[in-house]
């Protein structure tokens, strides 16, 4: 129990270090490389660098924390090894999965941490990262999406032009509204659509009407007369929707948290692009973070490997090379998922299984045979 514990504290103590170093290394590069940007939307110069370091720095940390998993699991065991302190263990009766079990362990732990870390942090920070630069970072930049949004609400699919002021305020809204048969049976378009007092006040209404059964549009009437016969568009637009619906949707899967993305994951499900790109960021969400897990795997691997022969440059190689090739390989199946090559579990969680599988059985191969890997 003292030694898993020596080697659990060794491990968290080296990660802590490991994703500050690296954290504060790229926030340098990436506020060089975005400074000028940031000081040309005109708001105090100091305050919008200090809110941006703020709103990267969380993305940084997610970004991170898998390399500094494994490098944390690599240089706590090449240093152990060195000082034989691993051989002093094996000595003891220690077996390599009992030592490598406590770093999973801990893996695990800091995976769940990651997790409600990137849920209910880095999608926030990401959100709001997200409507200041599409408003060029200005103090009081409006637009929040740079692309239609498209929600469901039952029957009624709900188009949106441009998304403003945290979503209380819409412009170029199209409502399709579909028949018992599926077909649009209306189309009811607002030039402005606007969120106070509770509700929502339209203007500019203009509407299509389709036949009764969802058939084909008969025609466009507009203004005063026709919007005064519609009684859920005028005066006020009678919805569930409220403005931060409008918000979240506008928003990439990056700045969703897994409860918004489930809204468009059913089989009424409408967004920007086509369901199963969500599905694959709703899976990858959950997946994500088990990386910190596996990576404590990966470095027991090659530092298993290669500690009699004293060879740590080439450990570490090893290990960052295992590292890499699991990120890489993670993002091309990302990609796959979202185009719609791979269905969305497989596409995240496939490479999560390889190499967590192949971890374990070199390493259940050296425990048994004692042979390099």
């Amino acid at each position: 129990m003292i030694l898993s514990t020596y080697l659990m504290r060794s491990y968290v103590m080296r990660f802590l270090l490991l994703v500050v170093g690296l954290v504060f290394f790229l926030q340098a590069l990436d506020l060089l490389a975005q400074a000028t940007d940031v000081l040309k939307g005109g708001g105090p110069p100091m305050m919008s660098l200090l809110r941006y370091v703020a709103l990267r720095l969380p993305a940084l940390v997610e970004t991170v924390a898998p390399l500094a998993g494994l490098l944390g699991a690599l240089t706590t065991l090449i240093g152990m090894a060195k000082n034989s302190e691993i051989l002093a263990m094996r000595a003891a009766g220690r077996s390599v999965f009992s030592l490598i079990g406590g770093l999973v362990i801990v893996g695990v732990a800091l995976s769940v941490m990651l997790f409600l870390f990137s849920n209910f942090v880095v999608t926030r920070t990401n959100a709001t990262l997200a409507q200041w630069k599409a408003a060029d970072y200005r103090p009081d930049g409006q637009v929040l999406n740079e692309e239609p949004t498209w929600l469901m609400e039952g029957q009624t699919v709900i188009r949106v032009g441009h998304v403003m002021r945290e979503g209380a305020v819409l412009n170029d809204v199209s409502i399709f509204r579909r028949g018992p048969t599926g077909g649009i049976s209306d189309i009811i378009t607002m030039r402005l659509a606007i969120w106070e007092d509770g509700r929502w006040s339209t203007f500019e209404v203009k509407r299509v009407a389709g036949d009764a059964d969802g058939g084909s549009a008969s025609g466009e009437r507009s203004t005063a007369a026709e919007a005064e016969a519609l009684s859920d568009i005028t005066p006020t637009w009678r919805t569930d929707m409220r403005p931060e619906s409008f918000v979240i949707s506008a928003n990439h899967p990056t700045a969703l948290s897994i409860e918004a993305l489930r809204e468009y994951t059913g089989p009424e499900s409408v967004g920007t692009r086509p369901s199963y790109f969500y599905n694959t960021w709703l899976q990858q969400k959950i997946a994500g973070p088990i990386m910190l897990a596996v990576m404590p795997l990966l470095g027991a691997i090659a530092a298993f490997a290669h500690h009699r022969q004293g060879a740590a440059v080439l450990t570490v190689i090893h290990g960052v090379t295992l590292g890499f090739g699991f990120v890489v390989i993670d993002n091309i199946m990302l990609a796959m998922g979202q185009f719609g090559s791979l269905p969305p579990v497989l596409s995240a969680w496939l490479p999560l299984v390889f190499f967590a599988v192949v971890g374990i059985w070199i390493v259940f191969r050296f425990e048994h045979t004692g042979a390099r890997t």
